[in-house]
């Protein structure tokens, strides 16, 4: 079990801390936040923190600003958001001046909320530069990483810090680390993994990790196609080049724990009439968008007698009512499952879950897309092993 130096039960009376979020949220174009769910989750840090007399300094970044100011990427945009979500005053600081940065943080009391603006507005950031680093480093007394969805980058305010202050995991932090790892450690007689996705090389090492432990990998959305192509049952597609097939190919050999659906929604475009179609039926033109009820009671099936789940990838296009029963269906299936470990993750999945309304039926719903996926992977992570014990 991974574990890292976690802030509960530490004195921080007294002390700078440099927390680092991830506040790279969904938003509108007039503005709104779509999903508050990274910030709400960082709230509790934030509490324990402050209630201790400090002074918490928050970075985290939002877009790709590429080193340079964008009025559209900062904070001060969003700052009465966060202050309602948060319950708490925030002083922005901006840092194209350091030093006044500096002074903005030295020249108010303990118990204040600082957001530091946008982090990647500076190009230090994202190349580890170590004049950057410094001075990061040099706004606080201590570092504590609570910004799961970025843990899996090498960047200054993740791995550069945390190599020169007293480093610790906040709390949103060690629940992810430790549900995640747990679902996929423990031992279970029987355990499903829904994969979906476009790539199938992206998933290959996930399927890799998931196989030693999980009796089952089901492959849903993209992957569909290049799986029932490698199994010949139907034929090869220009849509799907001729690698992707030959992966599948070598997972199926390798793999007997995969399913893959071969009865399936599909339409010759999103906004055209569903046609349920077998796999020998499936043409050139015809586009999958959902599974059918067949394959989908097979699925419900594994997953009703699963006990530890794992989701990454909706099967279908569930925005749109003609291709949304599949998603419905699984997550019907995992709510009324008896699994002691019902764990999501990947943006378009925790977006389906709220969507259909079945947050709080999950044993855990992690806040990050890249850093789930590698988790699942098995993969070094050196956000982690910097704050490790």
């Amino acid at each position: 079990m991974i574990t890292v130096k976690g802030i509960s039960n530490q004195d921080f009376n007294g002390k700078k801390c440099l927390l680092r979020l991830d506040l790279n949220i969904p938003i509108s174009e007039n503005g709104q936040i779509l999903d508050d769910t990274r910030i709400r989750e960082s709230k509790p840090s934030i509490d324990y923190l402050l209630e201790q007399n400090t002074k918490v300094i928050i970075v985290s970044h939002m877009g790709r600003p590429k080193g340079k100011y964008s009025s559209e990427l900062s904070f001060e945009n969003l700052l009465s958001d966060f202050e309602k979500i948060l319950k708490r005053k925030i002083v922005l600081v901006p840092f194209s001046d350091q030093e006044d940065a500096l002074k903005i943080i030295n020249s108010l009391d303990f118990g204040t909320l600082f957001l530091l603006d946008n982090i990647r507005f500076n190009k230090g950031e994202e190349s580890s530069d170590s004049e950057f680093i410094k001075f990061l480093s040099s706004l606080a007394d201590v570092f504590i990483n609570d910004g799961f969805g970025t843990i899996h980058r090498n960047h200054s305010s993740i791995t550069g810090v945390a190599n020169l202050l007293p480093s610790f995991g906040g709390i949103l932090l060690e629940k992810e680390i430790e549900k995640i790892s747990q679902c996929i450690q423990e031992k279970a007689q029987n355990s499903t993994a829904i994969l979906g996705g476009a790539k199938i090389q992206d998933k290959i090492p996930i399927i890799e990790n998931l196989s030693k432990t999980f009796n089952k990998i089901i492959i849903t959305g993209g992957m569909i196609r290049p799986f029932l192509m490698a199994s010949e049952k139907i034929p090869n597609s220009k849509k799907i080049n001729n690698d992707e097939i030959n992966i599948a190919k070598k997972i199926l050999i390798e793999n007997e724990k995969i399913f893959v659906p071969d009865q399936l929604i599909c339409s010759e475009s999103i906004d055209g009439e569903p046609v349920l179609l077998n796999a020998s039926q499936i043409k050139e033109s015809d586009n999958i968008f959902d599974i059918g009820p067949n394959s989908l009671a097979s699925i419900t099936n594994m997953i009703l007698s699963s006990d530890k789940i794992i989701w990454n990838g909706p099967p279908g296009v569930y925005e749109k009512s003609n291709f949304q029963n599949g998603t419905k269906k699984i997550i019907d299936s995992i709510v009324e499952s008896n699994a002691s470990y019902k764990v999501a993750g990947g943006g378009s999945t925790v977006a389906a879950i709220n969507f259909f309304s079945a947050t709080e039926f999950f044993t855990h719903i992690s806040t990050g897309g890249g850093a789930f996926l590698s988790l699942l992977e098995g993969k070094f992570l050196q956000g982690i092993e910097v704050l490790k014990e």
